[in-house]
């Protein structure tokens, strides 16, 4: 845990060197404001290790800020109130709705996975406890503290003021611009959480601040750039034509926010056009679900692409709640295993590491016909890493199976910037920032984009590693 200082200083503990678990901490004046309190995902017993750690004694927090709802930034928050957290916790109105249908999800999937791995290792004595339960997730939800995009929050006794701007990554996901002292002054510090794309299929692009001093900025592809979304239709077509000729199924394992309504949207529009076969489609996750709807209802809202909201009124359902069938019972799911394709199951979670999707995997990855395909970035260690590595034999829940499935990988999907849009992003700016922190990404992506800055004429990057402090000027 971080030792309180007379200085200001910014430590990181995790999404440094990865791209899961984002955890900063920012000191100042004795006053303590965690930026995110991400999962780590990865190998299980390193993530249960490293979720465990929290980076400063929960209790001693004034605050918490949280950038967006995704798991891998909110999904130690119910650990943290558990272990005494008394603080706030700060974000959008859109991120707390989102929030409080997936922190509930994440509980029920840790008690129902953690039940199913020990039933199955009952013989050899291995068990696993989940990290907390639907009574943490819920009084989590009580410190929830929703905050307009724009409007400024002072926080800590008025030490710190933070304000939350568009990031564009997904339904309210929003950029953190932070005022701290630093010796008789004040400094400006944005930290980007995930950093959305300039073209996008949903959200509007991010917006770019001034006179920024320290950034905390995201570099998950700080090395590659996406391939054009346009071509997404006709690659998504092939893939079905052959699943229809085969009888097969295609499993996209996809994140609940974002990446699914992303999918079905293509689908609508593929539908609409005639390119889209005749194939059933089954959204397999109450939690994928319950946002689906969350974002029919905020369809209209600032964080949508002004296309998008275009197709919406024309098309009247672009989530195809008329059409597709959206699976909320364990009975239901269940019944499509028994079920002979050709289909279409879109199921989380979106790097295989927990919920109904490894359900579905166990099931037919050992059949020729099955495709698996990932839309998603896939972290080291995650089952989804290993599929589209190419691993023969995978384990899931603890068992060996053959991957016989063929496993295709669609990088058009990203809601992440990519290289061409971080470099725009940092070049953007008013004025180059006194550092800039590059997280979440992977090693070789984050000295990959810290070169490129080098040579726009950019230096002063810093790549932190996992619990390093450093201290504001």
């Amino acid at each position: 845990m971080a030792e309180t200082t007379g200085k200001t200083t910014i430590s990181f503990f995790g999404a440094a060197g990865e791209v899961t678990g984002s955890r900063h901490l920012l000191e100042a004046k004795g006053k303590k404001i965690l930026l995110d309190c991400g999962m780590f995902q990865g190998h299980r017993q390193e993530s249960i290790e490293k979720n465990r750690s929290l980076p400063a004694r929960p209790a001693e927090l004034d605050a918490v800020l949280l950038s967006h709802a995704h798991i891998d930034h909110s999904g130690g928050l119910p650990l943290l109130v558990k272990k005494g957290l008394k603080a706030n916790i700060y974000c959008t109105g859109a991120t707390k709705e989102l929030a409080s249908i997936m922190l509930m999800d994440s509980a029920r999937l840790q008690v129902a996975d953690a039940k199913f791995f020990n039933k199955v290792h009952l013989s050899s004595g291995m068990r696993i406890e989940p990290l907390y339960n639907e009574d943490d997730a819920r009084l989590t939800l009580t410190k929830f503290k929703a905050c307009d995009f724009g409007a400024e929050a002072h926080l800590a006794g008025g030490t710190v003021s933070a304000k939350f701007l568009n990031a564009g990554h997904v339904l309210g996901s929003a950029m953190v611009q932070i005022s701290v002292p630093v010796g008789g002054e004040r400094r400006r510090l944005l930290y980007t959480g995930d950093l959305g794309r300039r073209a996008s299929i949903l959200m509007r692009s991010p917006e770019i601040p001034r006179d920024v001093d320290y950034l905390i900025m995201e570099t998950t592809y700080g090395d590659r750039n996406h391939e054009p979304v346009d071509d997404a239709e006709a690659r998504l077509e092939a893939i079905i034509k052959r699943a229809v000729a085969e009888k097969g199924k295609i499993i996209i394992p996809s994140f609940a926010l974002e990446r699914a309504q992303e999918i079905i949207l293509i689908l609508d529009k593929m539908r609409r056009s005639g390119a889209a076969l005749d194939i059933p489609v089954y959204v397999d996750s109450p939690m994928t679900v319950s946002i689906t709807e969350l974002f029919n209802k905020y369809k209209d809202s600032f964080s949508f692409d002004e296309r998008f909201k275009e197709y919406a009124k024309m098309d009247k359902d672009p989530f195809g709640f008329d059409y597709i069938n959206y699976v909320r019972t364990k009975e239901e799911s269940q019944a499509l295993n028994e079920t002979d394709g050709p289909m279409i199951i879109i199921s989380a979670s979106g790097m295989c590491e927990g919920g109904r999707v490894l359900h579905h995997l166990r099931n037919n990855i050992d059949k020729e016909n099955t495709t698996i395909l990932i839309v998603g970035y896939q972290a080291a260690g995650t089952l989804g890493r290993r599929l589209q590595d190419g691993a023969n034999k995978v384990k899931i829940f603890g068992l060996e199976h053959d991957v016989a499935a063929r496993v295709e990988t669609m990088h058009f999907f990203s809601s992440h910037a990519d290289k061409n849009d971080l470099i725009a992003f940092v070049k953007g700016l008013s004025r180059p920032p006194k550092k800039i922190f590059l997280v979440h990404g992977d090693t070789a992506d984050r000295a990959a984009f810290a070169q490129t800055l080098k040579a726009e004429g950019i230096n002063n990057t810093v790549l932190p590693d996992f619990g390093q402090s450093f201290d504001l000027e």
